[in-house]
């Protein structure tokens, strides 16, 4: 069991992961954080490749939040978006073995509703938009055994 804060997705926007490896290559993992407009929510399973490794890759996939709006004073616009998400990341460990650092990149399957609303939100003459979301989201994190 490891346990960790960081940003990104799989920590719930900016907050904490917890994991537990059930084999040496599974890790199954729950994020928990603030996401802009509220608790960002995210589970998954991450299969790594080379467990025993210093520098180990692995493949992810989550569900969760995935996307938000966030319009400040501005209830209507403002909604978090749950979906799937896939991604690769590396482990990298020190030589003691009491934690790692843990970079990902994600691809999240974003949903039509998303889509919508965020065209929604461009056309709005009244709303400034500063800044769309990017394709894909990154994560950072640094885990402590337990």
């Amino acid at each position: 069991m490891t346990i960790g804060p960081g940003i990104g997705l799989d920590f719930g926007g900016l907050g904490v992961q917890v994991s537990g490896r059930p084999l040496p290559a599974l890790n199954l993992l729950l994020g928990v954080g603030y996401n802009l407009n509220g608790a960002g929510i995210n589970a998954g399973a991450a299969w790594r490749m080379l467990p025993k490794k210093r520098f180990c890759p692995y493949l992810v996939g989550l569900y969760g939040y995935n996307a938000v709006i966030s319009i400040r004073n501005d209830e209507g616009y403002t909604r978090t978006y749950y979906g799937p998400s896939a991604g690769v990341g590396i482990e990298i460990h020190p030589r003691r073995r009491s934690g790692h650092l843990q970079l990902a990149v994600y691809l999240p399957f974003r949903s039509a509703e998303f889509t919508d609303d965020l065209e929604r939100v461009k056309a709005d003459p009244v709303v400034d938009l500063r800044a769309e979301p990017l394709p894909v989201a990154f994560s950072l994190g640094y885990h402590f055994g337990l």
